[in-house]
């Protein structure tokens, strides 16, 4: 693991970047990024978490629309399932951003297996 950072930005403030716009500058910190494990790992932790709740999401709203085709109570099953989705990943957000900006390194439970993968695999 090495300290220095290929960007010249603090550690703290690189890895709450990494989560400010979710899997977007998850991906430009884990290709801009060539040296720190650390901020690479929250970068492709932000790619990893926030590209499947984004998918998630679109996947929700394409149910939303079939749903409200069925009947407007299945529509507004679809919607709560999809409002109470963004509120986890608001929280959720928040939740890394904190402990990302406290200098802590929360893994999340599964992603943080395969952001260590996507680590140690990618060297742009």
């Amino acid at each position: 693991m090495t300290s220095s950072s290929t960007t010249g930005i603090d550690e703290r403030l690189a890895s709450v970047l990494c989560y400010s716009a979710w899997w977007i500058t998850g991906v430009v910190f884990l290709v801009l990024e060539r040296q720190h494990h650390g901020i690479r790992f929250h970068a492709a932790q932000s790619l990893v978490l926030f590209g499947a709740i984004s998918l998630l999401l679109v996947g929700l709203g394409a149910f939303s629309a079939l749903a409200l085709m069925v009947s407007s109570q299945a529509y507004q099953a679809a919607r709560a399932l999809a409002d109470g989705t963004w509120i986890g990943a608001a929280v959720l957000w928040l939740v890394l951003v904190v402990r990302a900006w406290r200098g802590e390194t929360w893994r999340v439970p599964l992603v943080a297996t395969l952001a260590d993968r996507i680590v140690a695999t990618t060297s742009w």
